[in-house]
């Protein structure tokens, strides 16, 4: 049996109402994101930073409308959003990814926020499609880095790359050492409904958040204060290196 993170002390019933109304609120918020943007593209200028928010499956840029207010009440003002086919598979988000990057970012860094499936699209742009050499950071939040069980229930494409063990997940396990120097944090849903086992979402530098669901994560205060503060290269509390187990320091190189 594979070791998952501890339960939620809260009940049960509280974590589907949560998490109900975190769907809801996705659903009002999904219109917002069909629309496709026009995005000015960026300065050449070496020492400015973007961040790029990669929705995950079944969703559009959308979902980060609540995340990317308070990113810019924090004062990181460079937000895009990258919105792709989701069902067409992480290999043709990767690409587009790449292609959206080449033309709307055109100097500095660029520090990546993925959610769920993006998170792959992400480690596939950096690992296989030579992206490490322009980012910096890739924050993920409830990514199936090792897969999903409930992909099973998935019969097309996305599905399958998502179950444990997929041609996908091993190939990029076996290029993990293509990121270089990018760092990594995964922020991870310990009540999470569609990552099984929720262990398989943790990748390098880790937080886990017992209470919060697969998308009630993307609407939780606490989860924007943590994506924040990795960008502004604020220590962070209760991140955790899972090689030794311990408080690590996340601070700006």
């Amino acid at each position: 049996m594979i070791p998952d993170y501890p339960p939620s002390t809260k009940p049960a019933w509280s974590l589907v109402v949560q998490e109900s109304l975190a769907f809801m609120a996705a659903a009002m918020l999904y219109p917002f994101g069909m629309r496709r943007q026009a995005v000015r593209p960026t300065p050449r200028l070496k020492q400015q930073r973007t961040v790029v928010l990669v929705h995950g499956y079944l969703c559009n840029p959308s979902i980060f409308l609540p995340m990317q207010a308070y990113l810019r009440h924090r004062g990181i003002r460079q937000v895009m959003a990258y919105g792709y086919p989701s069902t067409h598979g992480v290999e043709q988000g990767a690409i587009g990814l790449k292609r959206f990057l080449r033309e709307q970012v055109r100097g500095g860094e660029v520090d990546l926020v993925c959610h769920s499936l993006g998170g792959l699209v992400a480690r596939t742009y950096l690992q296989e499609l030579g992206g490490a050499r322009r980012v910096d950071r890739c924050i993920t939040l409830g990514t199936p880095h090792l897969g999903t069980y409930n992909a099973y229930w998935l019969a097309n494409r996305v599905g399958r790359e998502m179950r444990p063990g997929s041609v996908l997940l091993r190939r990029l396990e076996q290029s993990r050492g293509a990121t270089g120097d990018v760092r990594f944090l995964s922020i991870i849903a310990g009540s999470d409904n569609l990552v099984i086992p929720r262990v398989f979402a943790r990748h390098e530098e880790e937080v886990c958040l017992p209470d919060l669901g697969h998308v009630a994560m993307m609407f939780s205060p606490r989860v924007w204060r943590l994506v924040s503060g990795c960008l502004l290269g604020e220590t962070l509390e209760g991140a955790v290196n899972p090689m030794q187990g311990l408080p690590l320091p996340l601070t700006a190189r």
